[in-house]
């Protein structure tokens, strides 16, 4: 076991767990806004990803995307998928604003809009996501003195598992934390076009949170496979920023609405 890896484990942790969480509740004292359009977004989260299409897909990725040699395949595969996932997240996040928003009376403002969003990458980095960065976590721990006692050299596919999980590179767990860092805004994105979708009952606004979301579902995976985490991580914070500007531009969309 190394130090840093293990300081990197608990860094990613405290990330994942503490930066959605103090948005949340910076957001939540300046904006004066309710707990309900938080619970919303991560009750959508839950019904729509965590516990339906996120297991499915898993599913099929080792029935059927595994058996995908080429790379033209391993594209058109990713492609699939990422549209897939987004069409069902914002499909999720549309019925939310539709059938939850009325039932606690809250109206489609960019500030609940906001908090919506919020409330889905809240629950999917701090619970699904650092989950699985802390199930890692032990893995490492429990792996470590196994390989460094020389049992992961010997043959066979057990051995080889436990020779991956503790050779696991600090990189890893800090990847997983910065993508995080820029998924918040990404969702907040995404939550807003889909909400101005409903407001301005134009259906270009759910096209465009739907395009925004499966390039970025593409992009970021695939160069990470091709050039590796510094250029896909770097493009990400591209996206990071044009999420941001969306933000704040529907806010001015919304500002001048309200003003007519």
């Amino acid at each position: 076991m190394q130090v840093t890896v293990i300081l990197a484990f608990i860094v990613s942790l405290l990330i994942q767990v503490g930066y959605p969480l103090g948005v949340i509740l910076l957001y939540r004292r300046r904006a004066q806004t309710t707990w309900a359009p938080f619970f919303y977004g991560a009750l959508v989260f839950a019904v729509f990803q965590m516990f339906t299409w996120l297991p499915f897909s898993a599913f099929v990725e080792v029935g059927w995307g595994e058996r995908v040699s080429t790379a033209q395949g391993a594209f058109v595969w990713l492609m699939a998928m990422a549209a897939l996932t987004a069409l069902v997240e914002e499909g999720g996040r549309a019925l939310g604003y539709r059938y939850l928003f009325p039932r606690n009376d809250l109206r489609l403002t960019w500030r609940n809009g906001v908090a919506y969003g919020l409330g889905h990458n809240a629950l999917e980095t701090m619970w699904l996501i650092a989950g699985l960065t802390f199930v890692s976590f032990i893995a490492y721990l429990l792996a470590g003195p196994f390989v460094a006692a020389g049992a992961a050299d010997a043959p066979g596919a057990s051995s080889q598992a436990l020779l991956a999980v503790g050779n696991v590179s600090w990189r890893q767990p800090v990847i997983v934390a910065l993508e995080r860092v820029f998924a918040l805004p990404h969702q907040v994105a995404w939550a807003l076009l889909v909400m101005e979708s409903q407001v301005s009952r134009q259906k270009r606004w759910f096209g465009f949170a739907f395009l925004y979301h499966t390039s970025i579902a593409v992009i970021i995976p695939g160069l990470g496979r091709l050039s590796g985490f510094v250029l896909a991580e770097g493009v990400n914070l591209i996206f990071a920023v044009l999420s941001l500007w969306i933000i704040l531009k529907l806010r001015q969309i919304s500002a001048q609405r309200d003003q007519d």
